[in-house]
């Protein structure tokens, strides 16, 4: 699968309700300085509408940077809903190893 990174508006974004991953406010401040020292280099991945599978902690940094309102996405849309949860989880236990 190629992976093709698109543009969309910051408030098209839906953060996932059942997110299970906690960011404090001192790691969003720390998203927030690498975004403003290397720019947004890392595209969030989304599901069906819009709906963020991986980088709530991006999601919210950027939500509060008024000079951003375009991000990366990569949209995740062929993924069954039983996949892209898998997908959540196994993506989180990934990033707090």
């Amino acid at each position: 699968m190629k992976i093709k990174v698109e543009y969309i508006p910051k408030t098209d974004l839906k953060a996932y309700a059942g997110n299970a991953k906690l960011h404090p406010a001192e790691q969003i401040e720390q998203i927030k300085s690498s975004i403003e020292q290397f720019g947004f280099n890392d595209p969030i991945a989304v599901w069906k509408d819009n709906e963020i599978i991986e980088g709530h902690g991006r999601y919210m940094a950027v939500m509060e940077m008024d000079d951003i309102n375009v991000v990366p996405i990569i949209r995740l849309d062929d993924m069954t809903d039983e996949q892209r949860r898998a997908y959540m989880l196994v993506h989180n236990k990934l990033t707090m190893n």
